[in-house]
């Protein structure tokens, strides 16, 4: 693919450090760390015998080898270190360049083996910032995955009943944050994706944004819905973020509610080649202010708007661009969530979340769910 490009020869632990960027490259994964070397257009692998088959299938084209091609003495042909000694040797290289995750132990083995090891501190993949047409295709599908999981999560909660004691029931069972997480794992399963630590949290639960959330959920309080699973097949994330109510909302939420949309209205809109993250995280920023609601600590605990507009989305969950005071201009293939949020103890959390790509002339969101709070 013309844009994976990288600065030759470079030496990379893949199943390991340089996991990412590796089955970006090479489009392949193992359970186990495996050397991979970049140079001169040729992507070579180092692998077990075990994955050779595999290997050997990849496309684009790889160039398998096994620790038995390396003419390796027995008993030290798993040793990473004299691995890649063996292929630089081989290929005829005495200087190499790692990334900065790679381990400092291979580093030093590489250096007393007389290898001149250069460790580069700028992105070794650049091009995983900018995707091309199939990674948006494959975004787009996880997403379209990710909107459907969503959307069982809400009519699960739909489908509830009050009790007496404000919890709510499902086929006389009280619906906990577990079992919504459960509901919505098996649809992920059943369409090849994998979602951990997915978020279910209602009322003061939601104050905290990364809390999951546990126990019993109650009317009249928003529960916010944070799906980011990740596609078997092709590795890469989705992410969406829906704030739902069951009852009725107090003023104070409905308005919590309504501002969130907005800001997340207004900071879409800005999304488009040369804008940066930061005017967009500071555009979202003004429009709480301006409703009145403010950032800080409250008995010691963060509330209000306490985290970034919005990161970058691919092959992980959280990776550049950042939309937030240090984000910088955007530019077309860039794949981005907004998602604002507002936290305050009493009243709740509110969070809502799309994932967009950058167009050349604006944006364009992966895939639609309804944004409904009142259920």
């Amino acid at each position: 693919m013309n844009s994976k490009k990288y600065t030759s020869p470079l030496l990379l632990v893949g199943g390991g450090a340089d996991e990412i960027d590796v089955q970006y490259v090479a489009n392949f994964t193992a359970p186990d760390p495996f050397l991979f070397l970049g140079h001169k257009g040729e992507r070579i692998v180092v692998v077990s015998s075990l994955e050779l088959g595999r290997a050997q299938r990849v496309s684009p084209p790889l160039t398998p080898v096994s620790p038995d091609d390396l003419d390796l003495p027995k008993g030290k042909r798993r040793d990473l270190g004299r691995q890649a000694v063996a292929l630089l040797r081989q290929r005829g290289l005495s200087a190499v360049g790692v990334s900065s995750a790679c381990p400092v132990g291979l580093v030093r083995y590489l250096e007393s083996a007389g290898i001149k090891v250069t460790v580069r501190q700028e992105p070794v993949m650049p091009g995983r910032l900018c995707k091309e047409a199939s990674e948006i295709k494959a975004l787009r599908k996880i997403q379209r995955t990710t909107a459907k999981a969503m959307q069982t999560a809400v009519d699960l909660i739909r489908s509830s009943e009050i009790g007496a004691d404000g919890k709510l029931f499902v086929e006389g069972e009280v619906l906990t944050s577990e079992r919504v997480r459960a509901h919505v794992e098996m649809l992920l399963i059943r369409e090849n994706a994998q979602g951990d630590e997915l978020i279910v949290a209602g009322g003061d639960q939601a104050v905290d944004p990364h809390e999951r959330g546990t126990g019993p959920l109650y009317a009249h309080a928003p529960i916010v819905l944070d799906i980011f699973p990740r596609d078997r097949a092709s590795g890469y994330w989705g992410d969406m973020t829906r704030t739902v109510l069951r009852g009725k909302p107090s003023p104070e939420q409905r308005k919590l509610y309504r501002t969130v949309l907005d800001a997340q209205k207004q900071a879409l809109s800005l999304v488009a080649p040369g804008v940066s993250g930061k005017e967009i995280h500071q555009r979202v920023c003004d429009v709480f202010e301006a409703a009145g609601y403010e950032t800080g600590l409250e008995d010691g605990v963060p509330q209000g708007f306490i985290h970034s507009t919005g990161h970058g989305l691919g092959l992980q969950i959280h990776e550049a661009p950042s939309v937030s005071p240090a984000g910088g201009p955007l530019e077309p293939g860039q794949v981005i969530t907004i998602e604002p949020g507002l936290y305050y103890r009493g009243i709740g959390g509110v969070r809502i979340e799309d994932s967009v790509v950058v167009t050349e002339k604006g944006s364009s969101i992966l895939a639609t769910s309804p944004k409904v709070f009142v259920l």
